[in-house]
């Protein structure tokens, strides 16, 4: 089941900071992040006078200019996250990956958090990757074809089961 974020841009800002890094870094940069600004927002008042505040959370540069820039766009209004969520993966990544620092990696993860597509294949993705080598007894990690081809058969849940594989990954739950 996908649960609904309370807050769109909460969950697009978490994916931005967990971008290339572990869970446990990323998550403890986002605690420090949602201590700050709370849990239920939807832009910050004057973000983009705050970058040494996001720097100081443990932000990159990127990341922190990333989520000005995002804040900025939702607090003017030229992009609806919430409208964005239930749209088709192309038509997301058109729109968000115009967003310097915001790949399709990103919109992906977007739209299997915080939309309800439950057909998003994220095939670029490591901790994807290592739950698919476990759980199919891969000797090597796929490739992102691999990824595809193998992911054809949870259709149309390939975003549900993406989520299941991730636990195995979190979890380090090995199989028999």
């Amino acid at each position: 089941m996908i649960i609904k974020k309370k807050s769109e841009f909460l969950s697009l800002v978490r994916i931005i900071i967990g971008q290339q890094l572990s869970i446990s870094s990323a998550g403890s940069i986002y605690s420090r992040f949602i201590k700050k600004y709370g849990e239920e927002i939807e832009f910050i008042d004057n973000l983009e006078n705050s970058k040494e505040d996001l720097l100081s959370l443990g932000l990159s540069n990127n990341k922190a200019n990333t989520i000005i820039e995002i804040n900025k766009l939702v607090n003017t209004k030229k992009i609806d996250l919430s409208k964005i969520s239930t749209y088709e993966e192309k038509e997301a990544k058109d729109i968000l990956c115009k967003i310097k620092g915001i790949g399709p990696w990103t919109v992906e993860n977007f739209l299997i958090f915080s939309g309800n597509n439950t057909d998003i294949c994220p095939a670029n993705d490591l901790g994807l990757k290592k739950g698919i080598k476990i759980i199919y007894k891969l000797k090597d990690l796929p490739s992102d074809e691999e990824v595809y081809k193998i992911a054809e058969k949870w259709r149309p849940y390939r975003s549900i089961a993406s989520r299941y594989i991730w636990e195995v990954v979190d979890q380090k739950i090995s199989l028999i």
